[in-house]
């Protein structure tokens, strides 16, 4: 009896290293052959390192492979990616200290009291202002709920662009100074009252196919596929100039959206460079509740510039910076400055 119960704990202990492997080749070549940054490694060495850190303990096999994730993006220097699975999340461990280091305190204080939200101002002077939030959605295999997820994130930030035109624009201040991400089609449909019609992002894949994302009237596409539909815009006019702020807090969709200003002929940046992680992820889902979020494209504005390190500033502004009084606030200053006098 013994001995049978032997045989059966082997087995099981087969079936579980089996499960454990299967899943990780999986995820191992989704990496080697999507991620952005796989030419950055020797994977004849990298490979025995990194099965070597499944934690063949756990009876689990999602828990088991969930622990190699993280050495594999920290080989890899890749600080945006994750894999999820319930409620645990695992990526590079240097990514925390990396994020860390481009946050200054005075905007993780101001994320803290609130200051992130969407918000409008008009400023002395004529001039517009509004804070641009994260375009939070949860990952999903439903399309239409996630368009309409995003066109509605998207409606509300076009509105509000909308409700500050009723003014006489002298100047339009957009800040993503204290965005952190979320979903890029999202923002960008947002902002296009601001953006021209056409050609106003993409991302470079692997393998130099590019995914654009196009505006007409308003709208929205993701190379064919309409993924914004606004009930109603507003184009700015065009004489007015755009300012956009944005700090080492702003980051992955923010940066995009700071991206896609960049095309615009009538922006100006001001504030620090972004966070960094810049790359277009994509949410791959391995089973209903493992999903990974992979670095697969990096952003392009609409001249063709690829963005791969941050977003920088064309005048920086280090610090002094006051979301609760707008108008003695440094780079809100920097912005009317330049709008009044040009430079």
């Amino acid at each position: 009896m013994r001995k049978l119960f032997f045989c059966v704990l082997l087995s099981m202990s087969a079936t579980s290293l089996y499960a454990q492997k299967t899943l990780f080749d999986t995820v191992f070549t989704l990496v080697k052959t999507k991620s952005v940054y796989a030419q950055q490694v020797n994977w004849d060495s990298l490979t025995p390192f990194v099965y070597q850190k499944m934690d063949v303990t756990k009876a689990d096999s999602v828990a088991a492979v969930l622990e190699a994730f993280g050495p594999l993006m920290q080989a890899l220097k890749d600080m945006h990616s994750s894999m999820s699975w319930k409620d645990k999340v695992n990526g590079n461990p240097d990514a925390w200290a990396f994020v860390d280091s481009k946050i200054t305190p005075e905007m993780r204080d101001a994320a803290n009291k609130g200051y992130s939200r969407l918000r409008t101002a008009m400023l002395p002077g004529g001039y517009g202002y509004i804070s641009i939030p994260a375009a939070g959605i949860k990952p999903t295999e439903d399309m239409q709920a996630a368009i309409e997820k995003m066109s509605a994130i998207a409606q509300g930030i076009s509105d509000s662009l909308c409700v500050l035109q009723t003014k006489s624009l002298k100047g339009l201040i957009i800040d993503l100074r204290l965005n952190g991400g979320g979903s890029s089609p999202a923002l960008i449909g947002g902002l296009s009252p601001v953006l021209d019609n056409g050609l106003c992002f993409a991302f470079a894949k692997k393998n130099n196919d590019r995914e654009e994302m196009r505006l007409k009237d308003g709208n929205l596409f993701y190379d064919t596929l309409q993924i914004i539909k606004l009930k109603k815009t507003c184009p700015l006019k065009k004489a007015v100039k755009v300012a956009v702020l944005i700090s080492g807090y702003t980051t992955s969709a923010g940066e995009h959206a700071a991206i896609a200003l960049k095309g615009s002929h009538r922006a100006r940046f001001f504030g620090s460079p972004t966070r960094g992680q810049i790359s277009g992820n994509e949410t791959i889902f391995i089973r209903k509740d493992v999903t990974l979020s992979l670095s697969t494209a990096w952003a392009e504005d609409k001249a063709g510039r690829r963005y791969m390190v941050d977003v920088a500033p064309d005048v920086v502004v280090p610090d002094g910076a006051d979301f609760e009084h707008l108008d003695n606030d440094k780079s809100v200053q920097a912005a009317i400055r330049w709008f009044t006098t040009g430079k």
